[in-house]
């Protein structure tokens, strides 16, 4: 272990912050590390309480010794939080030496993420003293006498000699040759204009007729006198006020879903059958000679550019970034906190296109940077890939080739990969392709947002393989690790994101999932802060359906306070009108809390193994496929025929 130590300064009451350090990835995601000399796992976080000078020390494992899934680590150290809430985080890489070392001298910049932007100063402390010297090493032997120097450089050039006497004279030069003709002499003068004739006279202009005289008007009829006005009869009294009516069940939502409606489940989330396309990636940002850039909104245009007609689904507020080379990306800035470095790291992008050929431009973070392509709405692999990206920071571009050119609709989904366009042979055209199903949300936690312990974090949990299912291509992830209705995490509750993350974005649909991470607090707590949490969707999403989903149990056989957690939300659930299943016992309730079905419980003693990962909390990949398919299941309980 290494010692890291800081002091918080112009802190009225140091002891009341609390200093985390939580193991990441190079792009800033909470990840699991694996440290082999201690046979151990890093899962949580290390945490300690400054004492009353503001200084504070943490013995962490040095990151050489621990690896990860995602790659290389670093350390999350928070050191509380600034006055807007911002948590006042710097990343740091820790040596294997005991140290103490300094925060401030450990600092690293995660990709996008320059030094000196956040909201901490630190100062250094004093310099340690001077050590002894060390003693002096005895006397080396004497060497070899050296090499005979090279030879010197050669002498300059004399001066130069005395002209020498004039030669004969040559003999005479031949006769000249005949010169030119003389120039054309100037052209004469023109002779004076003769006289103009006489203008014969005109003839004579035809006389206009007369016209004839207007006839007299005749008299107008006097104006025959009016009717008088009847009188007005005296008016009755008025009757009783009637009885008023009960008032009616609340109208469908506008683009509620029904079963039939929904797509075939064999087909919806299947393979691509056509010719596998051809894959490649090159360190270059620049493409095929004569290509033309379709470059995504926002990003500048030069030469023969034009600005692409795509579709973006699951994000937006897209932005490029401060700086070369982050102009020439964009990001979206839709989930929590909102930055271009540190937001919404799933999202997908949609076109029509009929070129054989084309190249996509990215930029290159980590090996976390990864895709998935779809054509027609088939999947070409099931799990997002590598973007076989090389130099972290730099430009790429990834070339597909389709085989032939034919119309066809084009999706890309990205996992922590900066978009900087797509380029077409200048025989091809682009379009714009609408997306369908209406827009599906998530707010959660780490389930649906993804781990270590399935590929591609957000991109591939059960919620995009559940949105393939009901038809929906516009699904937005807005789940944080960690968080939940009464607890932060590294980030924000549930209500705290919810203005900003899901009511500004106006979802049609919308699952919540969360208690796992809030199953150790007060039951009371969770309870209100579901309550006000429903409260606030119901106000702001008046026509979304909202479907609630219980604590998750990694476990045939969760602990009370895992089960008390799943009937607190239920409950919540019930009053808010909102329909509620239970990944416990499978039990699906409608909107009334009146119980329509009981499934069985998500996980059992007989799958936990194939479908928990090795922290015996998050799900695998299949986990996440299985999960897809019995929540949908449990939703079409709930819709109508």
């Amino acid at each position: 272990m290494t010692v890291v130590q800081g002091k918080l300064l112009d802190v009225p009451d140091p002891t009341r912050v609390q200093v985390t350090a939580v193991l990441v990835d190079l792009a800033g995601e909470r990840v699991v590390g694996y440290v082999s000399s201690e046979s151990g796992e890093i899962t949580g976080q290390d945490s300690v309480t400054p004492g009353e000078d503001g200084s504070w020390e943490l013995d962490l494992t040095p990151n050489g010794a621990i690896t990860a899934d995602a790659g290389d680590t670093a350390w999350a150290i928070t050191e509380g939080r600034a006055l807007n809430g911002t948590p006042n985080t710097a990343y740091v890489v820790v040596p294997e030496t005991d140290g103490p070392y300094w925060l401030g001298d450990l600092r690293i910049a995660l990709s996008g993420t320059p030094l000196g932007t956040g909201t901490i100063v630190y100062v250094p402390g004093p310099a340690g003293p001077t050590g002894p010297a060390g003693a002096s090493g005895p006397a080396g032997p004497q060497g070899e006498t050296g090499a005979t120097g090279p030879q010197g450089p050669a002498g300059t050039t004399g001066p130069k000699g005395d002209q020498g006497d004039p030669g004969p004279t040559g003999p005479a030069g031949a006769q000249g040759l005949k010169g030119d003709a003389g120039d054309t002499g100037p052209t004469g003068a023109t002779g004076p204009k003769g006289d103009t004739g006489e203008q014969g006279p005109a003839g004579p202009t035809g006389a206009t007729g007369s016209q004839g005289p207007q006839g007299d008007p005749g008299p107008t009829g006097a104006t025959g006198p009016q009717g008088a006005t009847g009188a007005t009869g005296a008016q009755g009294p008025a009757g009783p006020t009637g009885a008023t009516g009960a008032t009616g069940p609340q109208g469908p939502v506008a683009t509620a879903w029904r079963r039939r409606d929904l797509p075939d489940p064999a087909l919806a989330d299947s393979l691509y059958t056509g010719s596998a396309p051809t894959i490649s990636t090159a360190q270059t940002t620049t493409p095929t000679t004569g290509y033309i850039k379709y470059a995504p909104p926002l990003v500048a245009l030069a030469g023969t550019d034009v600005t692409g007609p795509y579709a973006y689904a699951g994000a937006g507020s897209f932005a490029i970034g401060a700086s070369s080379p982050d102009t020439n990306y964009v990001l979206p800035l839709s989930k929590y906190p909102n930055t271009y470095s540190s937001g919404q790291g799933v999202w997908s992008v949609e076109f029509g296109t009929d070129a054989q050929t084309l190249q996509v431009r990215f930029k290159y973070i980590s090996s976390a940077s990864m895709y998935r392509l779809s054509i027609d709405g088939r999947k070409v692999t099931d799990l997002t890939q590598s973007s076989g990206g090389t130099t972290a920071g730099s430009g790429h571009m990834l070339t597909i080739d389709l085989g032939s050119a034919a119309p066809r609709r084009i999706r890309l989904d990205f996992y922590t990969m900066p978009f900087g366009g797509v380029y077409l042979p200048p025989s091809a055209t682009m379009w714009r392709v609408p997306l369908q199903g209406g827009r599906l949300m998530v707010l959660g936690d780490s389930i649906s947002d993804g781990s270590a312990h399935n590929t591609g974090a957000g991109a591939g949990t059960w919620f995009h393989r559940a949105a393939r299912l009901l038809g929906s291509t516009d699904a937005w992830d807005q789940g944080r690790g960690g968080t939940g209705y009464i607890t932060p995490g590294s980030y924000a509750t549930f209500a705290d994101r919810l203005a900003a993350d899901v009511v500004a974005w106006a979802p049609d649909r919308l699952v919540v999932w969360g208690g796992y991470n809030d199953n150790g607090g007060s039951q009371s707590a969770i309870g209100t802060a579901a309550a006000s949490l429903f409260s606030a969707i119901k106000t702001g999403l008046p026509n979304c359906q909202v479907l609630v989903l219980g604590c998750w149990s990694p476990t045939a056989s969760p602990g009370a306070s895992i089960t008390n957690t799943d009937t607190t939300l239920r409950t919540a659930a019930a009053n808010a009108g909102f329909p509620f299943v239970s990944p416990i016992t499978g039990a699906v309730y409608d909107a009334a809390g009146t119980l329509l079905a009981t499934h069985g419980g998500f996980i059992t003693s007989g799958n936990a193994a194939a479908y928990v990962g090795g922290d015996a909390v998050h799900p695998t990949d299949a986990g996440h496929v299985y999960l897809s398919r019995r929540i949908v299941a449990a939703w079409r309980e709930i819709l109508p025929a």
